[in-house]
């Protein structure tokens, strides 16, 4: 594949230029520090520099949202650019849960534009046009050597209401950044990057790549894997690698061929380009993201991001290109694909991709979202990540600006709470690899993912509808930043946390070479089967049943079940209020 010219510059964003991004140093993409302790940086010395209540660092979709939520609120805050706000492709791609927690974030802090990355239809005209609609979600397994046989195809439609979306950063990122200036936040003209950070709590002092600087009391360094706050948390190395780690390839390419070409979605499924679709295979998978109103031309621009278990597929070549293209021979559909693909956002690559902070509170600071974390971009966790954390952290930072305490101690429950995340997304991508060895099992994994998200998203959105009804009251949101399992931080139905165990149990027996994957697979079919709050029309227990369209006769099926015989909290997560009725209440 050769390299095509460079991707045309997004709408809204400034081009590199001295003093801008280009001017800052590309210390590259490796997570992990090499173990040598950080010196502790002295507070600078006295100028006179705007002062700020908080600095943001990094001027992406999770540093620009919380930054205009924290300026909505009254907050005195700069947010300001990092060298590496869009090194890579990420968070590109969103599941109803993510929208619900978009939602949230609009409806609890105020901030109505914010519901706009949950609901397509609502973005400006602009983001709109470069981004897309997302359709379905597609899983299409294949196997070194052999074309992609029919029956090992699975697609879950999503109800048009959700409104799901492909999101083209750049476009997204800028807007988002807009909106926060909107509501009251500051950027330094000309947006130039961060070089450093100095000074100490209630002090700091932001410096510029254009030799200008921003102070702060409190900073919340969302910048990146060599983030300046992380130095000052201890003599350790700053980042390790997850126990359960991929390697990944990402870019973005141009002459991808659309795979329902070469792949029938089959009677039941929709074209491929009309969603996300992961190409899905022993130790990895191939998440595909077709951007744009046209998806379907091979002019198409489209993001693929690759994740691989590096045992199963060890590195071939220093180039992510050449070790891409080494990759796609072993598949025929694959190879006829991306045979005439070329990139024109530049390949990036690392063995060790997902990291995580040993620690990420200090005295005025808090580290968080990917300076704290970058995790696998399979199954939207990446940007559902970042939406979780803005919405903790914004918390968390609008009661310590009232009661004026910017102490360590005041956000260790927010260190937790990330912390907490991180696990489950550790326990998300090793179950999803291990299922990734025998389609029959991917089959039921995929399904207990999606209702993962499905339940997630119906209950997330309960425990909001439920907030607003009391009020504003001082407790009105107590039910919420709570761990109940699985990942999930609101009242959810305890069944389902019990079956997300059991699959996780199911898959590491599987890993350990304790159970057949044949005899997992049933077994966890045999829970859907089961499940008393899984809807019977759904045919989630069905291995055969492999698409999902749910269609206004079965949405009515679904009230008529969750009203006569559905466990009394699924049946007030089904009842109006919830996403998948007819009636939506935003």
């Amino acid at each position: 594949m050769a390299t095509a010219s460079p991707e045309p510059q997004a709408h809204g964003t400034r081009p590199p230029a001295g003093g801008t991004r280009a001017s800052a140093p590309d210390t590259g993409t490796a997570p992990v520090s090499d173990g040598a302790p950080r010196p502790a940086r002295a507070p600078g010395p006295a100028r006179n520099v705007p002062r700020h209540k908080v600095a943001v660092l990094g001027a992406h979709l999770g540093g620009g949202m919380l930054a205009a939520v924290l300026a909505r609120a009254g907050i005195d805050t700069v947010l300001v650019d990092s060298p590496h706000d869009a090194d890579v492709p990420a968070g590109e791609t969103t599941v109803p849960y993510t929208a619900e927690v978009f939602e949230l974030l609009a409806r609890r802090y105020d901030v109505p534009e914010l519901s706009a990355l949950g609901h397509f239809g609502e973005l400006p005209e602009d983001v709109r046009r470069t981004s897309g609609v997302k359709r379905s979600i597609g899983f299409v397994y294949a196997r070194p050597g052999s074309r992609v046989r029919p029956h090992q195809v699975v697609q879950f439609n999503v109800p048009s209401e959700h409104g799901e979306s492909h999101l083209y950063r750049p476009d997204v990122d800028a807007w988002v950044h807009r909106l926060a200036v909107r509501h009251g936040a500051k950027a330094a003209p000309n947006r130039p990057v961060l070089t450093d950070v100095t000074g100490e709590a209630g002090d700091f002092v932001v410096e510029l790549a254009d030799g200008s600087a921003v102070g702060a009391e409190f900073v919340v360094d969302m910048s990146g894997p060599d983030a300046p706050l992380l130095g000052r948390l201890g003599p350790e190395p700053a980042l390790r690698p997850l126990r359960h780690s991929s390697r990944v390839l990402t870019a973005h390419l141009r002459g991808v061929r659309p795979l329902e070409q070469r792949v029938d979605p089959g009677a039941g499924g929709t074209p491929w380009t009309g969603g996300t679709t992961q190409v899905v295979f022993p130790g990895g998978w191939m998440q595909l993201v077709p951007f744009g109103e046209d998806r379907t031309g091979e002019g198409a621009l489209t993001s693929v991001a690759v994740s691989l278990d590096a045992k199963q597929w060890p590195q071939r070549s220093a180039s992510p290109e050449e070790d891409f293209q080494h990759l796609v021979r072993q598949f025929p559909d694959l190879a006829w694909q991306f045979a005439g693909a070329s990139a024109v956002r530049p390949w990036a690559s690392a063995e060790s991709w997902q990291y995580a902070a040993t620690r990420t509170v200090g005295d005025g600071f808090v580290v968080l979202d990917r300076s704290a974390v970058r995790c696998d971009f399979t199954l939207s966790r990446d940007v559902t990540l970042t939406a979780e954390l803005v919405h903790e952290a914004a918390a968390h930072l609008i009661a310590a600006a009232r009661d004026g305490d910017w102490s360590a101690e005041r956000f260790r429950p927010l260190e937790t709470f990330q912390a907490t995340l991180i696990e489950h997304g550790e326990r998300l991508l090793r179950s999803a690899l291990t299922a990734t060895g025998d389609f029959r099992l991917w089959n039921a994994f995929c399904r207990v993912w999606l209702l993962h998200s499905m339940f997630a998203a119906l209950s997330l959105k309960r425990a909001r509808n439920d907030a607003l009804a009391t009020g504003d009251r001082p407790d009105q949101w107590r039910e919420l930043g709570r761990h109940r399992g699985a990942g999930l931080w609101f009242p959810v139905y305890a069944g389902f946390v019990a079956l997300f165990d059991d699959t996780d149990r199911l898959l590491r027996q599987v890993a350990d070479q304790r159970l057949a994957p044949g005899a997992a697979a049933e077994r966890i079919f045999g829970q859907l089967r089961t499940a008393s709050f899984i809807p019977p029309l759904f045919g989630f227990g069905d291995p055969a049943d492999r698409y999902y369209n749910f269609t206004p006769l079965k949405r009515l099926k679904v009230l008529l079940w969750a009203k006569r015989r559905a466990p009394h909290m699924v049946q007030r997560v089904l009842t109006p209020g919830a996403t998948v009725l007819p009636s939506v209440e935003r």
